[in-house]
């Protein structure tokens, strides 16, 4: 007989959980309507969680798997997912199959208790709301609709090129943020064999002499020895910084913070406004095209968006509409959406196309994105080559003044 795992309230509305052994989850809630219960929840109990949970930790510590969740590892999950239900594959094969390919760690365990939670005779989006870390509120709308209209796999192929593009997107930003990285570190290393190797050499060199050193030559010597006394409180200074900075900004005051930071700084104002207009209009084609409701799926949008300035701007516009009101008008009232975006969203609306057309305002602020990017580049590298031309010149010319200044005077002398 089976076991079902119930919730409920007594006549002073204390809560009350446990496990009952019946034929039925209706002989459960007779059974504790009988005893003058309130149930307020009842699910079959899968006796098998701990077990299956252990053998995905087995299978994930025999595979080489990393432990965090990617974008790569949700377009890969999407796609293989929408294959195999649109070939007719029952969902817990389905599961069990992509399970079988995944390289994320947390991704594999989450699935294991997915496919326990399908097998119970939960549906697929109510497994993956159980993992609100794991699979966005995008994952479960998108999936909890095509599990309603019967195509499932329509909103999986949706889901899949979501996280493309989005995944595109990362890519290219990785892509274009390679080479001033590798700057920045071989400009750190030239400097600290500078400053911990080379200038205490000459130090010594110059002491023993007995000479006046130039202004240039005494600054670089005091960076340097200020560098080797106090190498700790730099790195404890910088470490804290870095802590204190990143706290900061996983309160709700810092990231309001940040978020209008980035929409102030002249240089990265245009790619953030861009990178904000490719990611609603992506997400909104995708849910339009899924079948989900405009408010529905404005309301996902303001909750999901990871500029905070552009969420409260998502959320006007979604009261407006809940008004009654067309989707264009506060949107260009909210001076966040510029006129070519207010203008296609109203030719959408009118023509009833609004998910192709805010796919194609995606495509275009997705190609702004990456030319943008890579312009960013280009202007970056003669910056940091001049900026690393400097700082060489700086500390050479430090170091041979002092020498030409010394040979100069046994000339004339």
């Amino acid at each position: 007989m089976p076991t079902f795992t119930y919730t409920a309230r007594d006549q002073k509305g204390s809560v009350q959980a446990g496990n009952l052994e019946a034929l039925d989850e209706d002989q459960v809630v007779a059974m504790l309507q009988h005893r003058g219960l309130l149930v307020t929840s009842v699910s079959l109990k899968d006796v098998m969680a701990p077990q299956r949970q252990a053998a995905a930790r087995v299978r994930a510590r025999a595979r080489r798997m990393h432990g965090s969740v990617k974008t790569e590892d949700h377009v890969l999950l999407c796609q293989q997912l929408a294959t195999l239900v649109d070939a007719g594959i029952p969902l817990l094969r389905a599961l069990e199959v992509a399970s079988a390919q995944v390289t994320s760690r947390p991704l594999l365990l989450a699935l294991d208790a997915i496919r326990g939670d399908v097998e119970g005779g939960k549906s697929l989006s109510d497994g993956l709301a159980r993992h609100p870390r794991i699979f966005s509120k995008l994952w479960i709308n998108l999936v909890d609709t095509g599990e309603a209209s019967g195509h499932l796999a329509q909103s999986l192929q949706q889901l899949a090129r979501h996280y493309e593009s989005a995944q595109h997107l990362q890519n290219e930003a990785k892509t274009a943020l390679t080479y001033p990285a590798v700057l920045m570190v071989a400009a750190a290393g030239v400097l600290a064999l500078f400053v911990y190797w080379l200038i205490p050499k000459f130090t010594s060199m110059f002491e023993s002499m007995n000479m006046e050193l130039p202004l240039i030559t005494q600054i670089v010597i005091g960076v340097s020895r200020g560098a080797q006394r106090y190498w700790w409180l730099i790195l404890g200074g910088g470490g804290g910084a870095v802590f204190v900075i990143r706290s900061y900004l996983r309160t709700e005051a810092g990231q309001w913070t940040r978020d209008r930071a980035l929409l102030s700084v002249p240089v990265f104002k245009q790619l953030v406004h861009s990178l904000q207009l490719a990611e609603f209009a992506r997400g909104l084609s995708t849910l339009l095209e899924s079948g989900v409701p405009l408010l529905s799926a404005l309301e996902l949008l303001e909750s999901s968006a990871t500029n905070k300035l552009y969420g409260r701007a998502i959320g006007e516009v979604r009261e407006s509409v809940r008004e009654g009101k067309s989707l264009a008008e506060p949107m260009d009232r909210t001076g966040f959406f510029p006129s070519m975006v207010v203008q296609m969203v109203q030719v959408g609306e009118e023509v009833g196309e609004l998910g192709k057309m805010a796919g194609r305002v995606a495509a275009y602020y997705e190609t702004q994105v990456e030319a943008f990017i890579a312009r960013l580049t280009r202007l970056f590298e003669p910056f940091a080559i001049v900026g690393m031309g400097v700082l060489v010149l700086v500390i050479v010319l430090s170091i041979f003044m002092p020498i030409f200044n010394m040979a100069n005077m046994k000339a004339g002398g």
